[in-house]
């Protein structure tokens, strides 16, 4: 299984030859790393921006319910991406998840 920065680099490289700009936390051991616990990745590109969560293929379903149970709690309306790393066919599988607050 690949680390969790091999999948960021795939990540970066896939975004910049889209024109997008990255930026993500630099690591710092035993602590946490992303921007409010559930994202990896900024990109911006224009007036767009992403919001990604890095994991691979078998841990999708729990970010997943990680990001649903942030955005209720914090009654935050945004739309953050998952990107799953498959290893099999050896690219990303996306997904966007979000919350209505209303």
């Amino acid at each position: 299984m690949p680390s969790e920065s091999v999948i960021r680099k795939k990540a970066v490289q896939i975004l910049n030859k889209g024109g997008w700009a990255t930026w993500y936390p630099s690591r710092a051991r035993f602590k946490q790393n992303d921007i409010f616990g559930i994202i990896d990745l900024l990109a911006a590109k224009k007036k767009k921006m992403k919001k990604i969560q890095l994991t691979t293929l078998p841990n999708a379903s729990v970010k997943r319910k990680k990001i649903k149970s942030f955005l209720k709690k914090s009654g935050v309306e945004m739309t953050i991406e998952i990107w799953c790393w498959d290893k099999k066919r050896r690219r990303f599988r996306k997904e966007k998840v979000s919350v209505n607050t209303a």
